[in-house]
Parts: structure tokens; sequence; C-alpha cells
């Protein structure tokens, strides 16, 4: 086991934002029926770091429990934090480079969302994250 593991905190995704992670992850029309909240929050924290949102202090205290994180998604929370920071020494402060990543879902979840509410009915379900992920694609080249 690493020291990493041992270290990993709980989770913040805002307090505020409690019952719309569940309202994402139990209705039928949200994209992220059926699934859990370490996903939202890892699509919401992937987003807002693609498109350049500022990240904003997520207040209260760590909601999802660090065991939901397993090591590829741990992974992918340290490559951000890296790239975000230019600097490898981020991964010797668990606390830190989770603390990056919560920001970042922080701001990013309330732009998904207002998207996944406002989606046009025209436009599946399915397609709405597909097309978040398109058009950022597309900002950036």
């Amino acid at each position: 086991m690493l020291l990493d593991d041992i270290n990993f905190p709980d989770v913040k995704y805002g307090t505020k934002n409690k019952e719309d992670y569940r309202d994402l992850t139990e209705a039928e029309w949200s994209p992220f029926f059926g699934h859990h909240y370490w996903e939202v929050f890892i699509f919401s924290m992937s987003y807002a770091y693609a498109k350049g949102l500022v990240p904003k202090s997520v207040p209260g205290v760590g909601n999802m429990p660090a065991n939901v994180f397993q090591q590829p998604t741990r992974d992918l929370m340290r490559s951000l934090a890296i790239d975000h920071t230019k600097d490898l020494n981020i991964l010797k402060d668990t606390n830190a480079y989770v603390k990056i990543c919560e920001e970042f879902a922080y701001v990013g979840f309330d732009e998904v969302l207002k998207r996944i509410k406002d989606n046009p009915s025209e436009v599946p379900v399915e397609d709405i994250l597909f097309n978040m992920i398109k058009e950022v694609h597309t900002e950036q080249n």
C-alpha cells in the first residue's frame, strides 16, 4: 500500500451541491443516471480544467469517501495537479493536489449541471457530455 493511499483524504464536492449530485445520479434525464458521485466529480473537474475555468474554494468538509477514488482516478487527479502547478513536487502533498482537483470540480459542476438541466429535448441525453467534450476540444484547436 502506498503512503498516498493511506493519506488520501475524503473529497469535498460542496455542501450546496449535495442534492444536485444525487439528482444527477438518480434521475433518468441525466447522463450520469446510474453512475457514482465520483464520476460526476471527475467529469466536472476535467471539464473545468480543459475549459480553463478559474478554480474556486470549496466550502464544507470532505463528503466523498477516499475509498471511492481508485488508483486510475487518483492518477488522473495527480496528473491534473502536476499540469496545473507545473511542479512534480505537488505529489508530495496529497491534500494539496486533492484540493486543486476539488476546486476545479466545484467550479465545473455548476456549468455541467446547467448544461444538463438546460439540454434541449431534441438532444439525446447520451449526447450531452459528448457535445461538451467536443466543444472544449474545438475551442482548444
